[in-house]
């Protein structure tokens, strides 16, 4: 089960900005973060368009255009940890822009004063006047406090595995001790090469198909 958090308020409250410094401060901290922005108004494609015509047959659709790549589904109430582990494999730790309705622990943007009644799972609070004596209660210049307050609460106890198996995309279980013995062999093997320093490396293989059988991969 991922870590994820909702970052809510108003509209124009600052919730974008106190996202991307968040997401930031996390990153530098070595945790894999993902995205969601969470809103009510109509993202999908037009009706009439090539794309709503698949969507009524429920096809998951991915639109691949110069600027980037989006999923569209027409699932109107998907359920939001299903989400983040089919699109945010990867992820430690996902931030949700919005979701006021959604039963998540959250940052509260905006004056205290301002939080409507019956909006749970408040962790802190976040505005642009600064701190407001309401702990914990932070303010601009104050990110990296609530960054790390965000990782003591909800990643302090969370066990991460340092070594994952996925074949033609699906997550294998690992035992403890043959995930250390994979770790550790292919740590000894890469430790002599050039540029492979880094905190995550992945390693794709393609075996050959068998005799009648079909091609697989693993990653």
């Amino acid at each position: 089960m991922k870590a994820i958090i909702a970052v809510s308020g108003f509209k124009d409250s600052g919730k974008t900005t106190l996202c991307r410094k968040l997401v930031a401060i996390l990153k530098d901290k070595g945790i894999r973060v993902g995205f969601i922005k969470r809103t009510h108004e109509n993202i999908l494609a037009s009706q009439g368009t090539d794309t709503d015509l698949l969507l009524e047959h429920q096809v998951p659709t991915i639109l691949w255009g110069r600027d980037g790549i989006r999923e569209e589904t027409r699932e109107t109430e998907p359920d939001l940890e299903s989400i983040a582990d089919r699109l945010m494999t990867d992820v430690d730790l996902v931030l949700v822009e919005g979701g006021k309705d959604l039963p998540l622990p959250r940052i509260w943007v905006g004056p205290a004063a301002s939080c409507p009644e019956g909006i749970g799972g408040i962790l802190a609070w976040y505005s642009r006047e600064g701190g407001e004596g309401q702990a914990p209660s932070f303010g601009p210049g104050e990110e990296e406090q609530l960054a790390c307050l965000i990782v003591e609460r909800l990643l302090r106890d969370k066990d991460f595995p340092a070594i994952s198996l996925r074949v033609d995309g699906r997550k294998v279980f690992l035992k403890p001790f043959l995930a250390n013995f994979l770790q550790e062999s292919i740590q000894g093997m890469l430790q002599p090469l050039k540029d492979t320093k880094g905190r995550d490396v992945s390693i794709h293989i393609r075996r050959k198909a068998p005799p009648g059988g079909d091609e697989g991969g693993i990653s």
